[in-house]
């Protein structure tokens, strides 16, 4: 990337709030010195006497417009800080920052009984909980929507198991999108026993064979393939009636939905140029950090160790083969679970990150529309450190294959050699010392929530 072109950042904070607002005018003056353009703040949760706490009462009347019951006031009202919420917002927006909240459907209320993903009473009290935080802080631009998803890995017990959600709740919307539910559904089982039954030789034959060499290894089962098909099928018509829900809001706002990297979507039901079409923007996520979860190494460290823990005879290499067969990936790099403890190689940023940029700006009708997450850190979602000098080496990669812009998650654990190499690319140069602003450097909320 050439010293002329810069990237243009937007950050995330809360979770919690308190931190940024009790401060804003510092923090907003420092982030704008260092390239930031935009904020998505929230979940919008105070840290009250009784835990986390709403920072708003519902407005009923929006509910019942729609047909659903709001959810509960918060207990504790907690008046200065919303002053100071609002003071802060008002102050972002006038200094010319674009305003995102961060999962604006937090704290909807009950939903009806079906699957999330087909029932209209869940999407209404999902799309009611956004209206109301919209018109609760008529300052904001718009929303950042972190899903819903489907699966991605095999791992028994992980939260996005593939293998656990396509539940019989599903079987009708399967007919009404034209799919045979039992077929698929035993499909699936199968694709599951077939990764417990892999041999060295049929991977060595097929797994390097592209797309058709990997519907071999996988027994050529056209129902395998309709199970796919019916995930992005399901998931694109959710997105779409939720896309036509908000369309009838009296705000017009702008939202974008976060996804993972290209190459894991055709598995969670994703299609990024669907949703580019039907939202303001995407944002799918640059995390790459071993363990943890989300991220990329880790991913395919899981998937490893299943697939060795399922076949005994295999060898990491193998399961490696298995593994870029199913997402159209190549690592030459990795041929054992060691191989991801020693980092990324310039391979990583000079092929696999610009080919996974370029397919996100493939799939949006201008850059500005793809806002990836970038997450880096001592423990990014509980997963192993990034160092500042990886994450300027995938930016700068990201930026040479065409990236504008992304998205930093989160200002808490922002630390100082990240934030010199962020403003770096972004903005004003930031070094350690300088006055005014410097990055708060914590542990994610998340593993403060865990521990």
């Amino acid at each position: 990337m050439t010293k002329e072109k810069k990237l243009s950042l937007w950050m995330r904070f809360g979770q919690p709030l308190e931190p940024v607002i009790e401060d804003y005018e510092r923090v907003f003056d420092g982030w704008q010195a260092g390239g930031v353009t935009g904020i998505v703040f929230g979940r919008l949760m105070f840290i009250g006497e009784k835990g986390t706490m709403a920072s708003f009462d519902p407005n009923p009347a929006i509910y019942d417009e729609m047909g659903v019951e709001p959810p509960e006031p918060p207990d504790e009202k907690l008046p200065e800080r919303r002053k100071l919420l609002e003071a802060a917002l008002t102050n972002a927006k006038q200094r010319g920052l674009d305003l995102y909240v961060f999962c604006p459907d937090a704290g909807q209320g009950s939903g009806g009984d079906g699957h999330p993903l087909v029932d209209e009473r869940s999407l209404a009290a999902r799309v009611a909980r956004v209206r109301d935080v919209m018109e609760a802080y008529p300052m904001v631009d718009g929303g950042v929507l972190d899903g819903p998803e489907l699966g991605y890995e095999i791992t028994p017990g992980h939260r996005s198991n593939i293998f656990e959600d396509t539940p019989d709740t599903l079987r009708s919307a399967a007919g009404d999108l034209g799919f045979d539910f039992d077929a698929m559904t035993a499909a699936r089982d199968r694709f599951e026993k077939k990764l417990h039954n892999m041999s060295p030789k049929e991977i060595d034959l097929r797994a390097e064979g592209g797309f058709l060499g990997t519907l071999e290894l996988l027994d050529s089962d056209v129902d395998l393939a309709a199970w796919f098909a019916f995930r992005r099928a399901l998931l694109m018509s959710y997105y779409r009636r939720q896309h036509e829900a908000f369309e009838t809001m009296p705000r017009t706002v702008q939202i974008g939905v976060g996804s993972r990297l290209p190459c894991f979507t055709p598995f969670n039901g994703y299609d990024l140029a669907v949703m580019a079409g039907l939202y303001s923007f995407i944002l799918p996520k640059l995390y790459f950090f071993h363990r943890g979860f989300d991220g990329f190494y880790g991913t395919i460290g899981r998937y490893i160790q299943t697939l060795t823990a399922w076949n005994p005879g295999l060898s990491d290499a193998h399961a490696m083969k298995v593994v870029e067969g199913l997402f159209g990936i190549r690592l030459p790099w990795i041929r054992s679970r060691l191989d991801l403890e020693m980092g990324f190689p310039s391979d990583f940023f000079d092929s696999f990150v610009p080919t996974e940029v370029r397919r996100m700006l493939a799939a949006a009708p201008s850059p500005g529309q793809v806002v990836p997450w970038a997450e880096a850190g001592r423990e990014p979602h509980h997963g192993d450190p990034i160092s500042a000098g990886d994450l300027h080496r995938y930016l700068t990669a990201a930026s040479d294959a065409g990236l504008e812009r992304f998205l930093y998650h989160s200002h808490t654990h922002l630390t100082e050699g990240e934030w010199a190499v962020i403003s770096n690319l972004c903005g004003e140069p930031w070094y350690s010392g300088k006055p005014g602003y410097a990055p708060f450097d914590e542990m994610p909320w998340e593993s403060r929530s865990r521990r």
